[in-house]
């Protein structure tokens, strides 16, 4: 449950940083590449399993990387295809298991899409590399990501995955940044072939670019995104910590509390930048709308 509420905490977040998508054109299919820190939850963290005669030492971290295919039927639904690999690296004290593991999963998942927030089921199968553990060559996956993107091509992200093997289920939490390729033309259609009624035309202001004004403009808007790229991840990764330290107790509350602290603070701290980059942006009009 605590996972749970953690997630729906994370994923009202970026709400803040929205853009509208919804009469633009969208991607029909892209492909993306991206960075993944995983933290392991419960007896995969601590060690306490065995299988045959194997004892698994636990695990700190994992530290990998992801390639996924998305094919969208329209602006909201999609299907992914995604694989990568995750190295974990068992805990300082570990003499059984030397030098960790690593997993490669190949998922499925149906992707759910409201303007930049995305929700994304996944279920596969997990291969591991380095046959030195109790789970043995592979096993069935499953897991939820949640994520936003806060650029036109860059996303933010985190999961739940869970391995089961054996009568043991081993589980971790991760967070991940990606950067999407478009690979094929722009849908002017949806999903039931029906034309998009365009927007209302709006002649666009003019502004005077060569304006002391539209330079300050620019350097506190430059501000608001700088606080929002900064405190954003220190958010996530303080949501992450707080969920692993609830399911482990291994992590000292002082360290997620920091985290979350600074993250709301320096994200705040854009919301009176970008207030004065639209005070002065304003001033600069030399055409009304």
């Amino acid at each position: 449950m605590k996972r749970i509420y953690f997630l729906l905490l994370l994923l009202s977040l970026p709400t803040p940083i929205l853009y509208a998508q919804e009469r633009k054109p969208f991607p029909t299919s892209e492909i993306s590449v991206g960075a993944q820190y995983a933290i392991p939850l419960g007896d995969f963290r601590e060690g306490r399993a065995t299988f045959v005669d194997v004892k698994d030492p636990g695990y700190d971290y994992g530290i990998g990387g992801t390639v996924k295919y998305l094919l969208r039927l329209n602006s909201m639904y999609g299907f992914s295809l995604q694989t990568g690999a995750v190295r974990y690296h068992p805990k300082a004290s570990a003499t059984t298991t030397t030098g960790g593991f690593t997993a490669i999963p190949v998922k499925i998942g149906a992707q759910l899409r409201y303007q930049s927030l995305f929700a994304e089921p996944q279920f596969g199968f997990t291969y591991f590399a380095d046959n030195n553990t109790f789970y043995q060559s592979g096993s069935t996956t499953y897991g939820l990501t949640i994520g936003t993107y806060i650029a036109k091509h860059i996303s933010l992200s985190a999961n739940y995955e869970r391995w089961n093997k054996g009568g043991f289920a081993a589980s971790h939490i991760g967070v991940g940044v990606a950067y999407a390729f478009s690979l094929r033309g722009l849908h002017t259609i949806d999903s039931l072939m029906k034309e998009r009624t365009p927007p209302p035309y709006k002649a666009r202001p003019v502004y005077d670019k060569t304006s002391e004004d539209w330079k300050t403009q620019r350097s506190y808007k430059a501000l608001g995104w700088v606080s929002v790229g900064v405190g954003v991840p220190l958010t996530l990764l303080g949501l992450v910590t707080a969920i692993a330290s609830a399911e482990t107790n291994s992590i000292k509350p002082a360290t997620y509390q920091w985290l979350l602290g600074s993250g709301a603070v320096v994200t705040s701290a854009s919301i009176p930048f970008f207030i004065l980059s639209h005070k002065y942006k304003k001033r600069t009009i030399i055409q009304p709308l």
